[in-house]
Order: structure tokens, then C-alpha cells, then sequence
């Protein structure tokens, strides 16, 4: 485990984007069971957080216990690995060029294919591709704090 006392100001911010994509993977998770559990002004509290996040709340949606869980497929997605890739960060994980590129093309192909009608997706693949779309947004935001910091190269 790593000294938080020695992290820099850019760790910082990555810790800080970790907590708020785990946040909302709990708040997603939270929301549904409140609801179920009569909890209904904790649960909109939740719904209301959540819409403010994602466009599609009222379809392409996963439910647990016949409740929907505030935001899309592909923005759980997005968040699940995003929080995966800033906290691997943080445990100085390093990711390579190539792999970033390969994220990014088949996580906006995905996006366009759709866009222009090319094929129907379904709530399973907007899952797989908000993993995508997680993974290089992740990376692209350590990035863009590297390119601050004066860092250069991979």
C-alpha cells in the first residue's frame, strides 16, 4: 500500500476521480435497493444524483429488483473501469501507447456504429463498451495531468 502522506498533487487528483467514479458505482447500486427497501426519499435523492450524470436514464438500463439502477449500461461501464484504471494507476500501473489507441478506437467505433445505424447494440455490448470507453478516458486523464506536469513520451 502506498503512503498517501507522499503522493503528489497529480496522485491526488487521481485518488480523487477514483472515489467520485467509485461513488457513483455505489450510488448506481444503492439506489435500486433503497427503493425496494421503502427507502424511497434516500433512493430519489440517488435517481436524482444520477440522472445529472447520464442522458439516458430512462433507457438502456440494468435493473436489480425490478428497479432501475439510475444510469445507462454504458456509463456503469464507463465508471467500473475508469475507477479500475485510476486506482491501478495509483499502484503504478503503466499503460502502453498501443493499448491505449486500440481502447479508444473500439470504444468511439461502437459510439459511431451506432450513431449512423450501422447496427442495433443492446444493454451487453454498451456494457463492454463503457468498459472501453472507461479504460480511455481513464488513461486519457492521466495523460492530459502527465502533459501538466511536463512529463513526456509514454
Amino acid at each position: 500500500m502506498s503512503n498517501i502522506l507522499k503522493w503528489s498533487f497529480k496522485n491526488a487528483l487521481v485518488g480523487i476521480a477514483c472515489l467520485f467514479c467509485v461513488t457513483v458505482i455505489v450510488c448506481a447500486f444503492l439506489a435500486p435497493v433503497l427503493a425496494h427497501s421503502n427507502f424511497a426519499p434516500a433512493a430519489n435523492v440517488l435517481y436524482d444524483f444520477l440522472h445529472k450524470l447520464c442522458k439516458m436514464h430512462g433507457t438502456n438500463i440494468f435493473t436489480i429488483l425490478h428497479h432501475p439502477i439510475g444510469i445507462c449500461a454504458r456509463c456503469i461501464g464507463s465508471y467500473i473501469s475508469a475507477a479500475v484504471i485510476l486506482y491501478t494507476y495509483l499502484h503504478k500501473f503503466k499503460m502502453d501507447k498501443i493499448v491505449f489507441i486500440i481502447i479508444g478506437t473500439l470504444a468511439f467505433g461502437e459510439i459511431a456504429a451506432e450513431y449512423f445505424n450501422l447496427f442495433v447494440t443492446n444493454d451487453f455490448i454498451r456494457l463492454i463498451d463503457g468498459f472501453f470507453l472507461g479504460a480511455f478516458l481513464g488513461m486519457l486523464f492521466i495523460k492530459i495531468l502527465d502533459w501538466l506536469e511536463g512529463k513526456k513520451g509514454w
